[in-house]
């Protein structure tokens, strides 16, 4: 595993970390769970990123059994909708009872790097959630401050306003835009970028071909309209991958982490093996110059 500066934060984290939005999901045991990320750990990985929303609350809590008592590793962990709702309220004073929740559930007295769940440019601008973080941090609550973000104007309004450590971006083959247009800004203030969905909710591991049907309830479902033409570009990146990428979703994940920007990808896993296939493409460098070139000659085709 190779490690990597975390922003200006001072400390370093895996470049492949993990991903939590599976752990606890139904059909597997608590045991299973724990398990995994054990093996996570001892693999090399310093960073798990979670949700308070993720699964109920389960995610937190197997995250908290599996490295109870353990400070080797980082939690990233993020306020997020009002249980049961879509409704999002960043106010101080929701953000100071929810980060006392997560607190209990991960089983630490201290949040590493804590966030706000995907918030819109209006939520960052109207709620006076920097109250609380300043508070949380000078309560020696939560170290290190973050967004999860949709959209780059929000990035940029954050970077340029001072307000967080770290982002988290969606950055992949497919749907590289917004960390196009956040990453000069992020690596010039020092802000850590964390890249969710490395291979697209599972279409760039090279399991789906353009016209075939996709088995209902499928997670990469979720691109929608979008779908068709992401499988189109996966299908396109097969011709540049070598054979010193032992999979398209090593491909993609070295991808992810190319940009100098980048302190970690955070893929998902629910089982073993894909745990493995994630931490394997660590190589401390991402893809060659000759292969984002041609990347991004297929990207400017869609």
């Amino acid at each position: 595993m190779h490690y990597r500066e975390l922003g200006t934060t001072g400390v370093k984290v895996s470049e492949v970390s993990m991903g939590c939005n599976r752990l606890g999901e139904k059909g597997e045991t608590d045991t299973h769970w724990v398990d995994l990320v054990s093996k996570a750990v001892d693999l090399g990985v310093t960073l798990f990123d979670t949700s308070e929303s993720y699964n109920g609350g389960r995610s937190e809590e197997m995250l908290g059994t599996a490295i109870a008592g353990r400070h080797d590793v980082m939690i990233a962990t993020k306020v997020s909708r009002i249980p049961g709702t879509n409704v999002k309220e960043f106010s101080s004073g929701r953000i100071m009872q929810r980060c006392e929740e997560s607190l209990r559930k991960l089983r630490r007295d201290c949040i590493d790097l804590y966030q706000l769940h995907g918030p819109s440019l209006d939520d960052i601008k109207k709620y006076d959630w920097p109250v609380a973080m300043a508070k949380l941090k000078e309560a020696g609550k939560i170290r290190f401050v973050g967004v999860s973000i949709h959209g780059a104007e929000s990035g940029i309004y954050l970077i340029e306003h001072g307000l967080v450590d770290a982002l988290q971006v969606e950055y992949n083959m497919v749907e590289p835009e917004v960390g196009h247009q956040v990453f000069p800004a992020a690596e010039k203030a020092g802000v850590a970028i964390l890249v969710r969905q490395p291979m697209a909710q599972g279409i760039l591991t090279g399991k789906f071909r353009p016209g075939e049907p996709v088995a209902p309830g499928h997670r990469a479902l979720n691109a929608g309209d979008d779908m068709e033409t992401y499988i189109k570009r996966a299908e396109a990146f097969r011709g540049i991958a070598g054979p010193e990428h032992a999979s398209m979703g090593q491909f993609a994940l070295r991808y992810a982490f190319s940009p100098r920007a980048v302190s970690a990808a955070i893929p998902g896993a629910r089982r073993i093996d894909q745990l493995e296939m994630n931490v394997t493409a660590s190589n401390g460098k991402g893809l060659s110059a000759g292969e984002l070139r041609d990347i991004a000659g297929v990207q400017a085709r869609f």
